[in-house]
């Protein structure tokens, strides 16, 4: 009796089944555990959809890039994704990650087969974000919908790492344009008011500093008095204070700089001055805080017992500032852009500002302030157009 050859791994069969839906049957290999053959099914409407799908497969098999169906979900794996692969990311980093796949991720996708998932279902997801009516009745910004595109797309990034998926679907993903945001500055004719404005208000010394410093507030509020060199008249800025809520209560920690990079500004003598008397005022408070003291990291700018100061807070003393004198839609980034615009309009030049600033490129910086440079080239060829008319053609009349 001749006897009956075994199916090769990766051949199958195409069945019609009783419910009107083709299957495919066919084995990937032998489990080394049992010894038996690995086999699977694949189901769809039509004997031709089917056939192209066992056709892929069996190629797979053939060539060695067969990947076996993981029985994770989406949220399942980012969940997994979260707590075993990113331990080098900043708590602030991870912080931000948990609540993207939290809040928008695996609402979305979560029960999505990860090997099901496909491009065309992560672009619908991109798109809903920037949709009110999927986002509690608030769009997402076209930044903020990037972020969250950007923690799927690493996720996904990690999976085809280690096996899970033989591509990336969210790789061909359109996202949406951010637009270059306009830079809001505080006016000559509006300088005066905010001065004013802001005098009574508890940070006044913090917002002045960083007006003539253009600081980033993380920048700021990581400020440490060792950082502060009097007798030289500059500030060593290496750190910047990081926040994020669990449960409520703020954790505070140090980051190192937006770039990696230090850098050493010198500032004006009435800076100097502006934190002389902060430095008297944190005196004070420390003779009345008494055994409450506690400035764990001899931060310049704190509250009443010492401890970091309250980002959200701080933002939100300086908004209603700026509102008072009709700056509705300013920020907290409006104070160094106004730092920025003062120091081009009075004559620094752009790689001066670029290091002040702490930017990676003279490009970005000029690209950030293009507008102001193009102003700055009619002020040059104004006055070379007075040079010329007072010297080279007085003298040839």
């Amino acid at each position: 009796m001749a006897q009956r050859k075994k199916r090769e791994s990766g051949s199958g069969t195409i069945t019609k089944r009783k419910d009107g839906r083709w299957e495919a049957r066919y084995t990937s290999g032998i489990n080394p555990a049992t010894g038996k053959p690995i086999r699977h099914c694949i189901y769809g409407k039509t004997q031709k959809a089917v056939a192209a799908k066992l056709r892929e497969v069996t190629r797979d098999i053939d060539t060695g890039s067969y990947i076996e169906p993981a029985q994770y979900t989406v949220a399942e794996w980012m969940q997994t994704y979260l707590a075993e692969y990113t331990m080098n990311l900043k708590p602030y980093a991870l912080h931000s990650y948990e609540a993207v796949i939290r809040n928008h991720i695996t609402p979305a996708l979560g029960k999505i087969k990860l090997q099901a998932l496909n491009t065309v279902q992560i672009q619908a997801f991109v798109n809903s974000l920037c949709r009110p009516v999927c986002n509690g009745g608030k769009a997402l910004s076209p930044k903020t919908a990037k972020n969250v595109y950007g923690v799927l797309h690493r996720g996904l990034d990690l999976a085809v790492r280690i096996g899970l998926l033989r591509c990336n679907p969210a790789s061909s993903c359109i996202l949406p344009k951010v637009p270059k945001p306009e830079i809001k500055t505080i006016t000559d004719e509006q300088l005066d008011r905010f001065l004013a404005a802001c005098r009574p208000d508890p940070f006044y010394r913090l917002y002045l500093v960083d007006l003539f410093t253009g600081m980033r507030q993380g920048e700021i509020l990581g400020l440490s008095w060792p950082d502060i060199d009097w007798e030289h008249g500059s500030l060593y800025l290496h750190q910047q204070l990081q926040q994020y809520l669990t449960r409520g209560d703020c954790n505070c920690y140090m980051n190192t700089l937006k770039n990696g990079k230090s850098r050493t500004i010198t500032v004006a003598p009435t800076v100097l001055h502006i934190l002389q008397e902060q430095r008297l005022l944190q005196n004070r408070q420390r003779m009345l805080a008494g055994a409450l003291w506690e400035n764990e990291f001899n931060l310049v700018f704190t509250n009443d017992l010492g401890r970091p100061l309250n980002r959200r807070t701080v933002y939100k003393h300086l908004k209603k500032i700026l509102a008072s004198i009709g700056m509705n839609d300013c920020y907290f980034h409006t104070l160094r852009h106004t730092f920025a615009t003062l120091s081009l309009q009075n004559g620094d030049d752009v790689l001066t500002v670029k290091e002040n600033l702490g930017h990676h490129s003279a490009a970005f910086t000029l690209n950030t302030y293009g507008h102001l440079t193009q102003a700055m080239r009619r002020d040059s060829a104004e006055r070379m157009e007075k040079l010329i008319q007072t010297t080279v053609i007085s003298k040839n009349a």
